[in-house]
């Protein structure tokens, strides 16, 4: 009789620019001794420039197909930490291949947290900000990170070590299949 391959599970963080998708994702990784893949950092590696520099070279429907390619690699990725660009729900079949795939949590702030946590961002460094209001961006997609989110962990007036405790505090094994909890 063969034994039957054990899939560990992958953790996938969502959510706005500016909510710790990053730093948390690191310091989770770290504190479960998983992998950590980040999807901008990977585009940016791979294209050996940065991710502002592609939507202003080519666009950010180009942006958005090398999103997917990276998405495309999750199935073959287990125990990992997967930071997600913000926009990287906007594709029915990355949220597809994000929830297959991993228990999927979503980092939440108010307008106000992110717009204090982006000041002195400038635009060349999150070109999204260029052509909207990251009031217009949220309003946008708040409802795709509520629909594909196992959890939700609001961040405001919280530091990232809070933001962590409270994600090792969820049980992550029950992951798919436990209710959508809100921290």
């Amino acid at each position: 009789m063969q034994k039957a391959e054990l899939k560990i599970q992958n953790i996938a963080l969502v959510g706005m620019m500016g909510v710790g998708k990053s730093t948390i994702g690191a310091m989770l990784a770290k504190a479960l001794d998983m992998g950590f893949f980040d999807i901008d950092a990977q585009i940016e590696l791979e294209q050996k420039t940065s991710i502002a520099e592609i939507f202003n070279t080519h666009s950010e429907e180009y942006f958005r197909m090398l999103e997917h390619e990276q998405c495309k690699k999750i199935p073959q990725i287990h125990n990992t930490v997967i930071s997600t660009g913000g926009g990287t729900i906007l594709n029915p079949k990355n949220t597809k291949i994000l929830q297959e795939n991993s228990t999927v949590i979503y980092l939440s702030a108010n307008e106000q947290t992110l717009q204090n946590r982006l000041v002195g961002t400038t635009a060349l460094a999150r070109p999204l900000l260029q052509q909207s209001s990251i009031i217009q961006i949220l309003k946008n997609r708040q409802n795709l990170y509520k629909q594909i989110a196992h959890h939700t962990i609001t961040t405001d007036k919280k530091t990232p070590q809070d933001v962590l405790s409270q994600i090792l505090s969820i049980n992550i094994s029950a992951g798919k299949s436990s209710k959508h909890r809100t921290i």
